[in-house]
């Protein structure tokens, strides 16, 4: 069996384990005189691994050596063989191969245990080896989400061999985390390899103080199967709902972390059923509502205040926004509005001042590429002006004005390079500074106050450029 293919936590797949991590107290016991069939040292060592029976694989490239370094290692483990040294295995995960030279497994690093057998040590080795050298377990070093991993990048731990499950056909997996003080995962394997198999018939995950964080109904094959919940860190619910087959059926729901309804769905097999949703916030108050069909968002997306006013809405076909959208302020006046097509906007949008007068006026192309933009402050005054061509480069000239009405900046562009001449005017009207530009290059001495003149009108262009 291919272990990328080999599915794990529901949908979830494991990564090819190419650089998983078995870990073994081992003493060896002797060294084959002569190289297997495809030229590695076969070690024989005095308990089972983890992937079972007595001999393990080695050669320069398994332990990352060049072949010097490894007929050094070769030399000394060989005295060390005789002296019964205790040595802490590294292995690739167990393998599938189709000869019996290849079935065996391969050392990945090798390091010589301390006399007080409390910890490993760098040897004779292959690099620095840290775990535990007190007993001869096997230990599988898993990621997170409990898929093998090197183990250096582990978060969690499985001892080997996995001990028979009460169910014919399975084996009982028990994740720890790297301390080994807390259990993080308990469940069913259909494999005594934990690496080949998948989880079958339910598992738990726990939080770090033992709390619950998951239980998962599954089936016999490994699919999802009756009633699954999450959990938040101080056990309150979060998440719940039915499966069969691998499929949601029934109502699931979301919770808050208060205990309130976030939104409940509903579905038949596998797909979502056609009709009204509504969404709650933390308070219990409505949040959302919507049309679904087809398993899509379709009509009116409406969003609320906590006080139960319309904060929006949107228009919606096929799960996609298309058509107008509102937003409004608590009072019930219109804060902006524009037109969308594929979840784009296109032609004018407008935000509005709480007044109602206009305070930004943009125009968008039928790609939703911003084109032109223009800013007001609320006495109604034009403040800021810009334009941009379909590749969203800055075109003509952008200009700036004091809330008097008076000219502040005004700066030529082509094609997103200041190109002609950018000048800075005082708000009583007077020339602060002006500089001309050639494909954004400065031609001759700037003209006017340098402290006032050039460094303005970049902290202009800066700001301009932060508005999209």
């Amino acid at each position: 069996m291919n272990p990328c293919k080999i599915a794990l936590l529901a949908a979830l797949l494991w990564p090819c384990l190419a650089h998983a991590d078995i870990v073994q107290r081992q003493v060896i016991t002797g060294i084959a005189p002569e190289p297997d069939s495809q030229g590695a040292d076969v070690l024989t060592v005095a308990a089972d691994t983890a992937c079972g029976g007595r001999q393990v694989r080695m050669d320069a490239r398994s332990v990352g050596l060049d072949e010097a370094a490894y007929a050094a290692l070769k030399t000394t483990l060989a005295g060390q063989v005789q002296d019964g040294v205790p040595m802490l295995l590294t292995l690739a995960s167990c393998p599938v191969g189709e000869t019996a030279d290849m079935a065996v497994p391969i050392v990945r690093k090798l390091a010589a245990c301390r006399s007080d057998d409390a910890s490993a040590v760098t040897g004779t080795v292959t690099g620095t080896v840290t775990g535990s050298c007190a007993d001869g377990q096997a230990r599988l070093y898993l990621h997170a989400r409990f898929f093998p991993v090197a183990q250096a990048d582990a978060e969690n731990v499985l001892l080997l061999p996995l001990p028979p499950g009460q169910a014919e056909g399975t084996w009982r997996a028990q994740v720890r985390d790297v301390s080994e003080q807390h259990v993080r995962m308990t469940g069913l394997v259909d494999a005594s390899d934990y690496a080949q198999g998948k989880l079958v018939r339910g598992y738990t995950v726990y939080y770090l103080d033992g709390k619950v964080e998951k239980q998962v109904a599954q089936d016999a094959q490994g699919r999802q199967d009756g009633i699954s919940s999450t959990y938040y860190p101080d056990g309150t619910l979060e998440t719940q709902g039915g499966w069969r087959a691998g499929l949601p059926e029934g109502v699931h729901r979301e919770f808050h972390s208060t205990g309130k309804l976030r939104v409940a769905m509903e579905y038949r097999n596998g797909k979502s059923i056609d009709g009204p949703v509504q969404s709650f916030d933390e308070s219990g108050s409505l949040n959302t509502s919507y049309e679904l069909r087809g398993g899509k968002m379709e009509g009116e997306l409406l969003i609320y205040y906590p006080d139960g006013k319309i904060a929006s809405r949107r228009q919606v076909n096929k799960g996609k926004f298309n058509g107008f959208s509102v937003d409004y302020f608590s009072d019930g006046a219109v804060r902006s509005s524009m037109s969308m097509a594929d979840d784009l906007p296109v032609g004018e949008a407008l935000e509005f001042y709480p007044a109602g007068t206009v305070q930004t006026q943009q125009q968008y192309d039928s790609k939703g590429k911003l084109r032109n933009t223009r800013r007001y402050n609320a006495q109604g005054v034009l403040v800021l002006e810009r334009r941009w061509d379909g590749q969203q480069r800055e075109q003509g000239i952008s200009r700036s004005w004091y809330d008097n009405g008076q000219l502040e900046h005004a700066i030529a562009y082509l094609d997103d390079r200041r190109h002609g001449w950018s000048r800075s005017w005082r708000e009583d009207g007077s020339l602060a500074g002006e500089c001309r530009y050639v494909e954004g290059q400065a031609q001759g001495e700037c003209g006017g106050a340098p402290a006032a003149g050039v460094p303005q009108v970049l902290q202009a262009e800066q700001a301009w450029r932060s508005l999209h």
